[in-house]
């Protein structure tokens, strides 16, 4: 079964899950049962599956959303499994395409924040 992003966000509520009274580590408790659904695990792909430079990357990405590099990596390994293509540049791609827009919007003078790297 694969979990899209809004689910994902409307979870705790259909779980009858009071995010705000969660601490940390029940949260990320509670997204790993539920990041276990993820593409990745449907089609039994694991980091040995997929080109390590783009996990390496990917972990370090979903980092800006995590503080846990276990379920970055969960994450990682479903964005990368969304292709038919077991060796996607999934995370390359999405460097490319942030560099473009950051470059575009520097030429129409829209102010850029600094993007983590």
């Amino acid at each position: 079964m694969y979990v899209d992003q809004g689910s994902m966000i409307l979870f705790p509520k259909s779980a009858q899950i009071e995010s705000k009274k969660m601490n940390d580590k029940e949260m990320i408790a509670v997204f790993k049962q539920f990041a276990d659904n993820g593409r990745a695990n449907d089609k039994k792909i694991t980091e040995k599956d997929v080109d390590p430079e783009e996990l390496k990357m990917g972990i370090e990405i979903e980092l800006e959303h995590t503080t846990d590099r276990e379920t970055a990596k969960r994450i990682a390994l479903d964005h990368l499994a969304e292709t038919n293509n077991i060796k996607s540049k999934y995370y390359t791609y999405l460097k490319e395409m942030e560099k473009r827009i950051e470059d575009e919007d520097k030429k129409e003078g829209v102010e850029v924040e600094d993007a983590k790297e």
